[in-house]
């Protein structure tokens, strides 16, 4: 097998549900430019040329397993990795979520720059240990101070340089050139053109707790 000697960045999603994709995007994004190609590597999802072309990256790779194929020791993944990472000269990998992380640190001796989104990822003890042993290769970032301070307090031994926040961005040209004007959003969307608005904008997830806001607006409203 013949190596690449370009030099590369690993980027290992877990997927592209959700707003995983644009967060590929943007991590991709931050090396243009830089004389870094980027190969973003997807765990799960089937193979998508539309996904391939949103995320800013150099070469996406598609492995395809399913959900229940990275339960227990992942090790099919592991070999997947490993033979991606022997063909090409990756400097380090940045790896989102625990499982991208879990499985770049055994398939690969690359440094990780592992990158949470959510709560309670090093609550468990065996989580704990993992993160501790591979302690010189891992440095972790959250989505937002609040995870960022989530980690810490698992992970007690760690030194707080070693876990930073990196917050989401979006590409504000990009956004505005698909907005359309307010009065044409109004009408698509059927609302009143001349009613006061209180909307939210995010994806309905039980994280972003949309029921409570609902409940709550029921209750402002005139008896």
């Amino acid at each position: 097998m013949t190596r690449s000697t370009d030099k590369r960045v690993l980027q290992f999603c877990h997927g592209y549900d959700g707003p995983f994709l644009d967060c590929a995007r943007q991590y991709a994004s931050l090396f243009a430019g830089s004389g870094y190609k980027v190969t973003t590597v997807f765990l799960t999802g089937k193979a998508d040329p539309r996904v391939a072309e949103g995320c800013a990256s150099d070469e996406v790779l598609f492995l395809e397993f399913s959900s229940s194929a990275i339960r227990g020791l992942k090790l099919g993944a592991i070999r997947a990795l490993r033979k991606i990472a022997a063909a090409r000269d990756f400097s380090f990998c940045i790896a989102h979520r625990f499982k991208p992380v879990y499985i770049t640190l055994l398939a690969t001796r690359l440094p990780v720059i592992g990158v949470h989104h959510a709560f309670g990822d090093y609550k468990r003890g065996s989580r704990q240990f993992f993160a501790n042993f591979f302690s010189k290769r891992l440095s972790l970032l959250g989505v937002s101070d609040a995870v960022r301070d989530d980690m810490r307090r698992s992970l007690k031994k760690w030194p707080a340089e070693r876990i930073q926040t990196l917050y989401n961005r979006v590409d504000i040209e990009a956004l505005q050139s698909r907005l359309v004007p307010a009065a044409e959003a109004r009408e698509a969307l059927k609302l009143d053109a001349g009613a006061w608005i209180v909307g939210n904008v995010g994806r309905l997830h039980p994280d972003k707790d949309q029921a409570t806001l609902l409940r709550g607006f029921a209750q402002a409203l005139p008896a």
